[in-house]
């Protein structure tokens, strides 16, 4: 055990105190204890220090914090109420007073109540002595630890203890020093033997007035108080005195702390303590910790991860309008004039994207599914399209509960008694399959639909129509069951689900949203989840052929990155963007602007990459972002108005129009899907998608049946109503 007393008073007043050491066994397993107490320390002033700015993304820097958290607060040895009594003295000691801070922090207590007590001796010591009490402990553990205060410069700072290191305390900066005096020569015992320390003379210790000297740890050392002094003085001293002892790991280690605790643990001074932090992590490493002690291995670390670094230019923003270079659109979409020409019926146009390999993936999965559950089930195409024509029935003929379409005697009920038993059904709805449980990705959440979604997504592609604009978007699968919600559409509890569509709502493309997004596209240009999706969304555009696509979308995806990497790609690009996307564009303010008479706008031209920047008051302040669309020419609408007053004219650039036009595909999808849908689901929590996707199948052969069949075509009532019975008529297994 260590003895530590106060020593006798110096002449100018400082306070000495002296440790000594009886027991190496003890001093080997207490400097263990030490070091794993330091690693957590340091774990702990990277966690509250940790800068945004000095890793990849939000989630890295999530995953950083996550790691030095556990690493410092270690829940898999210590109890709940250990980590909330941790916390508490954390932010207990935050709060008192300087004095007091620098007093208790020199001794490790390990809960509140030892700190009250420690406090409550302090103060005791204090009035009967009538100065300030030195600082001693006895029978703890004690090591070093540098503590900043509050974004100082660390003029004022508190050094505990470490076994056989000196012992430092700051003295009040108001309070007048006078020069420390030369310290004598020391005895220090080693192993080896014995031998004299150098002395240290009155140079040095003014180059290191507030680290005087560390011997070795097998030593007795007397060491006054002393004033602080600069950082550089400080750093210059420790790195003296490691090189005297290039041997002793356990002192380069804890030297190395000195360093980084000496340092600015500011946000202006972080780059220049990465140094000392890497050189505190390898000494670290190198010296091992108690958690990996019994394998007698040094603990390793990993690898530090490189930071992407990305070559930003410096944007030259220019009063202008733009000067777009891509080609007029002259495409002539020869895949619908083939389907005007065949003369397709609503059940034809529906197969374009049911079709028959689509109906036997579903077939093939439910029978192996069957099997894999021991259910004698065999079922055929001919069967699963009369489950279609009961599921399609659902979205015009509603009934509380499914049993009620073979219950109830009318002619749409018929039809579904005639065409498949009830048992049957409920039998084949419970084994409806689309992926093979014995290859599923576990990291796709969506892994059991997605055979089914790929199927979709390429016969939508295959048969879109051939057009100059696209809107993409965000929308809901409704679902009560799900968690996720999305504000400002009619439907804001399901699934959220990513789609492209047409100006008309014809949906190209879609994709249900995930929190570890499946799109790779161009990570590289650190575009975001919403970047890469559009990105995603131009390469599967651009497989039907280089055409000039023009797309539209809001500000939750548009950057002035995004719209530059379109246009590299040959893609036009027009979207809403927010304020803090605007790569420092010199446009006028938005409360300056609200006081500007509607219709007012300022603009600006991007002289690199020739992308502008608009910002209009229409009914509200809408900035926009394109490549291809400005300000010429200027249209005049009519502005909403008092009751009382005649509707003003007001101007409107070229750009907010033709985003006005383009932003409605999403919003037409929507509006169609929700008049019918499948009302039948089963208990399995995939249902509602598969529901969703023959919606947007419904929802796509009849946008094709319009184009087809402009003068002459069938409401959306008489389109799915055609369908269903056609199912449930001529698909009756009447040997059943």
């Amino acid at each position: 055990m260590d003895e530590a007393f106060p020593g006798p008073a110096p002449k100018n007043g400082d306070s000495f105190v002296t440790m000594k050491e009886e027991d190496a066994t003890w001093e080997q397993m207490s400097s263990s204890r030490e070091r794993s107490s330091h690693t957590q320390e340091l774990c702990r002033l990277r966690f509250r220090q940790l800068c945004y700015q000095e890793v990849t993304g939000p989630r890295e820097a999530l995953a950083q914090l996550r790691e030095l958290c556990h690493q410092w607060l270690r829940p898999e040895i210590r109890t709940k109420e250990q980590i909330l009594e941790l916390l508490v003295l954390e932010q207990f000691l935050t709060i008192l007073p300087e004095d007091l801070q620098a007093s208790v922090q020199a001794c490790p207590l390990e809960n509140g109540e030892e700190v009250v007590t420690a406090l409550e001796n302090l103060e005791t010591d204090a009035g009967d002595t009538g100065e300030q009490a030195p600082v001693y402990t006895q029978g703890r553990d004690m090591h070093l630890l540098v503590t900043e205060y509050q974004g100082a410069s660390l003029e004022c700072q508190s050094i505990q203890f470490l076994p056989g290191v000196t012992t430092l305390k700051c003295e009040p900066p108001e309070l007048p020093q006078e020069n420390p005096q030369e310290v004598s020569a020391e005895e220090v015992v080693t192993e080896d033997g014995l031998f004299s320390a150098k002395q240290e003379t009155s140079e040095e210790m003014e180059q290191g007035a507030e680290v005087s000297g560390i011997p070795n740890r097998d030593c007795t050392s007397q060491v006054p108080c002393s004033t602080p002094v600069p950082t550089e003085r400080t750093v210059a001293h420790l790195n003296t005195l490691k090189d005297r002892h290039p041997g002793d790991l356990w002192a380069r280690m804890h030297i190395s702390s000195l360093e980084y605790a000496a340092g600015d643990i500011t946000r202006k001074g972080r780059k220049k303590d990465k140094a000392r932090v890497s050189e505190l992590l390898q000494g670290l490493a190198f010296s091992g910790d108690s958690d990996v002690e019994e394998d007698n291995e040094p603990e390793t670390q990993p690898a530090p991860k490189k930071l992407k670094v990305f070559s930003v230019p410096e944007k030259n923003w220019t009063k202008r309008d733009i000067k777009p270079n891509f080609p007029n659109w002259s495409a002539l979409d020869s895949g619908l004039l083939n389907l005007k020409s065949e003369k397709l019926n609503p059940v034809e146009l529906f197969e374009l994207f049911f079709d028959d390999e689509t109906f036997n993936l579903i077939v093939n999965e439910t029978n192996n599914y069957a099997s894999q559950k021991n259910v004698n089930l065999k079922v055929t195409v001919q069967e699963m399209r009369c489950v279609f024509g009961v599921l399609l029935l659902s979205g015009f003929v509603r009934r509380p509960r499914r049993g009620m379409y073979w219950e109830i005697s009318d002619a749409d009920q018929n039809l579904v008694r005639d065409a498949i038993r009830r048992d049957r059904f409920e039998l084949i709805f419970s084994c409806l399959h689309f992926a093979d449980n014995s290859h599923l990705d576990q990291k796709d959440k969506f892994t059991k639909l997605r055979p089914l979604i790929k199927q979709m997504n390429k016969n939508f592609l295959l048969y879109a129509p051939l057009e100059e604009y696209y809107y993409f978007d965000k929308t809901m699968c409704e679902c009560f069951d799900s968690d996720q919600f999305l504000n400002g559409k009619p439907i804001r509890i399901g699934y959220k689900i990513w789609c492209g569509t047409t100006t008309q709502g014809y949906v190209v493309w879609f994709e249900p949203y995930q929190e570890e997004s499946t799109m790779m596209a161009d990570r590289d240009l650190d575009l975001g989840l919403g970047g890469n999706l559009v990105m995603n969304f131009a390469d599967v555009l651009l497989e039907r052929g280089q055409y000039p696509y023009h797309l539209c979308f809001d500000s939750f995806f548009t950057s002035v990155k995004l719209v530059s990497a379109l246009k590299k790609k040959g893609v036009r690009a027009t979207g809403t963007i927010r304020e803090n996307r605007t790569e420092k564009c010199p446009l006028m303010n938005t409360e300056h602007m609200k006081k500007m008479k509607k219709g007012y706008f300022d603009f600006r031209v991007e002289e690199n990459d020739e992308i502008i920047l608009c910002r209009w008051h229409g009914d509200g302040i809408i900035s926009l972002c394109s490549n291809a669309v400005g300000i010429e020419p200027v249209n005049e609408i009519s502005c909403l108005a008092d009751d009382d007053e005649e509707s003003p004219q007001i101007s409107q650039p070229s750009i907010v129009k033709l985003y006005d036009e383009c932003r409605e595909g999403v919003a037409k999808m929507d509006q169609i899907i929700s008049k019918y849908k499948v009302r039948i689901r089963s208990k399995k929590w995939y249902s509602i998608l598969v529901s969703y996707m023959i919606d947007v199948a419904m929802n796509n052969a009849w946008q094709l049946h319009r184009a087809c069949n402009p003068g002459a075509s069938l409401d959306l009532f008489d389109f799915w109503r055609y369908v269903a019975h056609f199912y449930l008529e001529h698909n009756a297994n009447l040997s059943d």
